[in-house]
C-alpha cells in the first residue's frame, strides 16, 4: 500500500524542483529567441506568448501544490484524512492546470509535426479533430472528477483514461512524423564510424519522450494505485511545460548552427516553417577543345522563402589539372 502522506510530501517537493528548472529554462528560451525576432517574427512572437503563459500556469500549479501541502500538515487536524480526500478544492485546481498545460503541449507537438509534414492539410485536419476532442474530453473529465472526488469512480476513470489516451496518440504520432522526416533528410557530416551518445539525448528531447512515458505510466497505474496516478498527474503538469521549453532551446540551437553553416537540408523547425528550401547545383563550363583556359565551376546556392527569393552565386575558378588533348590534329 502506498503511503499517502509520503506520496503527497514527495510530489510537492518534486513539483517545486521541476518548477525551478522550468523557470531557468524559460529565461534561457527568451534569451535564445530574442536574436531571431526579426528573421522569424511571427514564430518567435507565438513562442514568446506560449512560454509566458506556461510560466504563469506552472507558477500557479506549484503554488497550489505547496499550499495544499501546508494546509494538510500544518492546519488539518488529521493530515491522513485530509490527503485521502482527493476531491478537495486545491487538488481540483492542480488538475485543471494540468489539463491546460497538457493541451498546450499537445498543440505544440501537433504544430511541429504539421510544419515537418510540409503543412499537410490532411494531417492538420487530423490533429485539429484530436485536439478539439481532447479539450472537450478534458473539460468533461474535470467536471465529472469534481463531482465524484476520486479517480476510482467508473465514469470519471473512463473519461480521464480517454483524455490520456488521446494525448498519447497526439504525442506518439507527432514524434513518428518528426522522426521520419529528420531521418529521411540528408545531412552533411564527417565520415565516422563512432557512435555519438548525444544522439540519444537529442532524440529524447525532440520527441518529448519523457512526457509520453510518464503519461503511459499514469495510464497504466491509474486504477490499481490511485495515489500514484495523482502523484504522476502533479508531475506531468510541470513536465509538459518542461518538454516545450527543452524543445524550444533545442530548435534555437539547431537554427543557429544551420544558419552559421549555411546548410541546405535544414532540420530546424524554424527554418522549415519559413519555407527555406535550398538547392545547390554545380555547372561546369568549358571552352573549345584546343583551348587551354581554365574550367569555371559555378556553385549556385538558391534560397527560396515565402516572402522573398534570393540567389547567391559563388563562382570558383578551378585550374585544369592536365590539358585535354584534341581527338585528332585536325580537330
Amino acid at each position: 500500500m502506498v503511503n499517502v502522506l509520503l506520496a503527497n510530501l514527495l510530489q510537492a517537493w518534486i513539483v517545486g524542483l521541476i518548477y525551478g528548472v522550468n523557470l531557468v529554462l524559460a529565461i534561457l528560451c527568451v534569451h535564445k529567441l530574442s536574436p531571431h525576432r526579426q528573421q522569424f517574427f511571427r514564430l518567435t512572437q507565438g513562442l514568446f506568448f506560449t512560454i509566458c503563459f506556461l510560466v504563469i500556469t506552472t507558477t500557479v500549479h506549484a503554488a497550489l501544490a505547496i499550499a495544499d501541502l501546508i494546509l494538510g500538515f500544518a492546519q488539518a487536524e488529521n493530515p491522513l484524512l485530509y490527503f485521502i480526500d482527493a476531491g478537495r478544492p486545491l487538488v481540483l485546481g492542480v488538475l485543471i492546470i494540468y489539463a491546460v498545460n497538457v493541451n498546450i503541449g499537445d498543440i505544440f507537438m501537433a504544430w511541429r509535426a504539421y510544419v515537418w509534414s510540409n503543412r499537410s492539410k490532411m494531417l492538420a485536419t487530423f490533429y485539429i479533430l484530436l485536439i478539439m476532442a481532447n479539450i472537450g474530453i478534458s473539460v468533461v473529465s474535470t467536471v465529472i472528477f469534481a463531482h465524484a472526488g476520486t479517480l476510482s469512480e467508473r465514469t470519471a476513470h473512463a473519461w480521464i483514461m480517454t483524455a490520456w489516451a488521446v494525448s498519447i496518440a497526439i504525442q506518439l504520432s507527432g514524434s513518428l512524423v518528426i522522426g521520419w522526416q529528420i531521418s529521411s533528410t540528408p545531412v552533411a557530416a564527417l565520415s565516422t564510424h563512432r557512435f555519438d551518445p548525444w544522439i540519444i539525448v537529442w532524440v529524447a528531447i525532440e520527441s518529448g519522450a519523457l512526457y509520453t512515458l510518464l503519461t503511459i505510466g499514469a495510464l497504466a497505474v491509474s486504477f490499481p494505485a490511485e495515489s500514484v496516478s495523482y502523484f504522476l498527474s502533479y508531475i506531468l503538469a510541470q513536465i509538459s511545460a518542461f518538454v516545450v521549453f527543452t524543445i524550444t532551446l533545442r530548435e534555437c540551437w539547431k537554427t543557429e548552427t544551420e544558419l552559421a553553416r549555411e546548410r541546405v537540408n535544414a532540420t530546424s523547425t524554424f527554418l522549415i516553417n519559413e519555407r527555406m528550401y535550398s538547392r545547390r547545383s554545380s555547372i561546369s563550363m568549358t571552352g573549345h577543345r584546343r583551348s587551354s583556359s581554365d574550367h569555371v565551376a559555378v556553385d549556385v546556392l538558391t534560397t527560396t522563402r515565402l516572402e522573398h527569393m534570393t540567389v547567391h552565386e559563388d563562382v570558383k575558378v578551378v585550374p585544369r589539372a592536365t590539358p585535354v588533348p584534341p581527338l585528332s590534329q585536325w580537330a
